[in-house]
């Protein structure tokens, strides 16, 4: 299940929230956030987990990957 809580960007707070990284909002820590375009697993690298930061970047390179590989098909139309 997509929550706050197993989030990449997420930030823990005090008195069970969430404090987003990318939206900066604090949400309960598990809420469900299936619909979340911007949610990531944690990684774990060297046993620790990257910081919110290189999540994103991560994250964001992603999607301009996919973004360009649909303008790029749309372009071969005829």
């Amino acid at each position: 299940m997509k929550t706050c809580q197993s989030c990449g960007l997420g930030i823990e707070d005090n008195n069970d929230l969430v404090s987003c990284f990318k939206y900066k909002t604090l949400n309960n820590s598990q809420e469900d956030k299936a619909n979340c375009l911007y949610f990531i697993e944690r990684i774990i690298e060297d046993d620790e987990i990257l910081p919110p930061l290189q999540h994103l970047l991560l994250l964001e390179q992603e999607l301009g990957k996919r973004k360009m590989k649909i303008s790029i098909n749309d372009g071969l139309r005829m």
